[in-house]
Order: structure tokens, then sequence, then C-alpha cells
């Protein structure tokens, strides 16, 4: 586990919400073990029902959905396999919204939509496909769709320029916002994997060792009353330090 551990937002009957940590897994994949370090072994612990109603075998009790490594916030969890079953069926039919907060290196003046394909492969395509970190067959290249908008715009002390943009992907594809955007020309501010060279140097400045992404809310309908959720998750610490290292650019912030 991180040096943070994670924090309940929301303990409902059927479901829980989670901010989870900068650094924190959320599940073992084949090949690669966290040696009792990810968000289910923290789950295991922490809520009795996920043991109580997922089989011991099971890899990923109650997770709705996930977040990379390193992009913390809002996470969402089930403590039943028909919760489970009910809040995915809603991320499938799209009627969920997950917003994001992301600085990254640019100056983006208006929001709009970021399409294309993406699929884990070791080349680049005519589709803009972009590398992943492992291998997948370029045939099974899936759409990925996120609308954008730019909420401040900033300076640090060598004027280099910065956005802090809001994002509400539409799909839920591997590492999606980080690709797109970096595939737009507007890096993620300390992502290690998805930069260019004038990223790495701003991230190093800054002195940000993880990418600025964070989950700040997500809208659902609670699968027994049906009632609307909207549940928020403040910018994580280490993300808002790097903000007050920064100077607002007035000329260019609405």
């Amino acid at each position: 586990m991180s040096n943070r551990e994670p924090l309940i937002l929301r303990d409902i009957e059927h479901w829980v919400a989670i901010n989870k940590p900068p650094g924190v897994v959320v599940h073992d994949v084949p090949g690669e073990k966290h040696a009792g370090s990810t968000l289910v072994d923290w789950l295991h612990q922490h809520i009795p029902a996920i043991a109580r109603n997922f089989p011991a075998d099971d890899p990923r009790p109650g997770i709705v959905h996930r977040l990379d490594a390193d992009t913390s916030g809002i996470i969402l969890v089930a403590k039943d396999p028909e919760t489970l079953q009910s809040l995915q069926d809603q991320f499938r039919a799209r009627t969920t919204q997950k917003t994001y907060h992301a600085l990254v290196l640019g100056n983006v003046q208006q929001s709009g939509e970021l399409i294309g394909n993406i699929a884990r492969t070791g080349t680049d395509t005519e589709h803009r496909i972009k590398r992943l970190s492992f291998s997948w067959d370029k045939h099974e290249a899936k759409l990925a769709e996120t609308s954008y908008q730019p909420l401040n715009h900033y300076l640090d002390e060598t004027n280099h320029s910065y956005t802090l943009v809001e994002l509400n992907p539409k799909t839920g594809r591997t590492h999606q916002l980080r690709v797109q955007l970096t595939d737009a020309g507007w890096p993620i501010i300390g992502d290690p994997m998805y930069s260019t060279k004038e990223s790495r140097e701003a991230s190093q400045l800054l002195n940000l060792k993880r990418q600025f992404l964070h989950a700040i809310s997500i809208q659902f309908s609670d699968p027994t009353t049906n009632e609307p959720i909207l549940i928020e998750c403040p910018l994580a610490t280490d993300l808002t330090e790097v903000l007050n290292q920064l100077q607002i650019d007035a000329s260019k912030s609405h």
C-alpha cells in the first residue's frame, strides 16, 4: 500500500465509493503480483461484505471500473454481485458520467472532443493508434471518445504554459485520457509513459513523479432506489501543491 490509505467517501448498503490514492494498484493482473498491496486487498480487510459476497478466488470482487495505479480519486465498488452487474450495465450503457481533472502542458483554448482508435500495439498506425505498455493485436483497436474543456491556465517560472482541463470520457479504454491528450499535443504533466521532452522537463521542474490525473466526480443511479447519485472527491494533496507552484495566466483564463 502507498504512504496514503484509501478513504471511504460514501458507504451505502450495496456499494461504496473510495478515494484511491496514487500508487495503489486496483487489482492484480496476470504476470504481475503486488504482495497484498492492491485496492482489492484493502477492500477485503475493510469492507466485510466483499469477502462475504464474492468468491475468495475472484480477482476483482466488486470492482465496477478501474483507475491506473498512479491516478487518484473516486472508484466505485459494489458489495454484491447483483449490484456489480447493475453498475457495470450503467457503464456499458454510458449513463454514468465520470469527470477527471488533468494538468497538461500547453494552451488549451476551447472545449472539444477527442475521438480516435486505441490499441495495445508495438507500432503507431495511420489511425493514430498509440503505443501502450504491453502488446495487443492492432486489429483489436477500439474507439475512444472524450470531451474536454479548459478550466484554468497557468505559467511556471520559465514561462511554460499549462492548462487545467476537465475531462469526461464516454468510453473506458486502458490509458484513454493519457493517450488521447498526448496525441492531441497536450501531454499530462508527470506522466512517465506518455510524454514529450518538454513535458518531462516541466514535470521535473514541478517535482511531480506521477501523472496529474484525478477522478474528481462520478454520477450514476443507485441500483436499488434508482436515485441519482453524485459523488465528488477533492483534488489530491500532491496535485494541489503543484498548482500552488504555478502562476495563473490571467491573459488566457476564463
